[in-house]
């Protein structure tokens, strides 16, 4: 393709498709009031030139830059070991691509503590919209693009969730049918653990082993619940302190943790699945193997980072959730598959 023919102002483009410059415009920037045959004309001169619009041009026409923020509430040294937050920037990657779009993540914490690069961006206009993980400290951030009404989605399930435009897992469900797939195996004795209260998601899926319990009949023993901290170690730590208690079957409330109870396990001699059935939650396919497999809840984090880029740049202004649901995939920690291969 000639080079200078993709250097054509918006005059040209008009020119060459009999409209005006305006009408360019208003295509380029995907207005609604086109007549389609118009559009047509104006798309088809668009692919035959080779034309590539200047970003700061459109930028000026229709006051939007193409830039999304991606402001994860989290350090950078746990923003490239999560596999949750790959599969999320890939998910938003895809929907930038699909849009015509980029985006730039904003680590809420560096090396030398909380960054303010994403504010100044924010108030000098350079970016659209900011797409937010909800997280322990993310309530300051959110209330201050709050206060500088910048378009926002927040990802997950802050501790003020008003007037919000979300996008989430159906946590609560998900972790429901793990504890009903559990008592569905015969198990009498169903523990919970999950992390501390200042993470909403965990809130949630403890409320969840809470419904399949009652939908069961069966009381729920607080006895049998450990709130940690949502890592590998803090997941070992609740179980060591579980696991004398005699469960005969754990939800973990996320698949970090329950790497640390299958090592717990380990460590204790309580054999999985044969003494104890763990089921996670998160399902990331990036996620490293356990010994044995792990059955878990499979959120769709990819399809919600896809989610939140429609969201932020859709017409919608509203508060509302967007609830995506999990899947439950079997693996062996649970001793599905065993009472599958037993003869009738």
């Amino acid at each position: 393709m000639n080079e200078t023919r993709q250097h054509l102002t918006l005059e040209e483009i008009g020119e060459i498709a009999g409209v005006s410059r305006s009408t360019v415009s208003r295509v380029l920037n995907n207005h609604p009031h086109v007549r389609p045959e118009i559009r047509t004309r104006v798309e088809e001169v668009i692919a035959e030139t080779g034309y590539l619009p200047n970003q700061a041009a459109r930028a000026l026409v229709s006051d939007r830059t193409g830039l999304i923020g991606l402001v994860m509430a989290t350090d950078v040294d746990e923003l490239f070991g999560d596999p949750y937050y790959s599969a999320l920037v890939h998910g938003i990657q895809e929907g930038c691509s699909e849009s015509d779009s980029i985006f730039s993540i904003f680590p809420v914490y560096g090396e030398h503590g909380e960054t303010v690069v994403l504010s100044t961006l924010v108030a000098r206009g350079f970016v659209d919209g900011v797409i937010i993980t909800a997280g322990p400290g993310s309530e300051r951030l959110i209330a201050g693009l709050r206060q500088r009404s910048k378009r926002m989605v927040v990802v997950g399930h802050p501790l003020d969730d008003r007037g919000l435009l979300r996008v989430d897992v159906e946590n609560r469900a998900g972790s429901a049918s793990a504890v009903a797939h559990l008592i569905g195996l015969g198990r009498a004795r169903v523990g919970f653990i999950g992390p501390t209260p200042e993470y909403v998601f965990g809130f949630e899926r403890l409320a969840g082993y809470q419904d399949a319990m009652a939908e069961s009949g069966r009381p729920v023993d607080d006895g049998l619940v450990r709130l940690e901290e949502p890592t590998a170690e803090g997941g070992r730590r609740a179980a060591m302190t579980l696991l004398p208690e005699r469960p005969d079957a754990i939800h973990v409330a996320t698949d970090p943790m329950a790497v640390g109870v299958l090592r717990a396990c380990r460590e204790q001699g309580v054999r999985v699945p044969d003494d104890v059935a763990v089921v996670g939650f998160d399902g990331l396919p990036s996620a490293p193997p356990t010994e044995p497999s792990l059955t878990t809840v499979v959120q769709p984090v990819n399809e919600v980072g896809r989610t939140a880029v429609e969201l932020l740049q859709g017409e919608h202004t509203e508060p509302r959730v967007v609830s995506l649901p999990t899947t439950l995939r079997l693996g062996e920690s649970c001793g599905a598959r065993r009472q599958q291969d037993r003869p009738s």
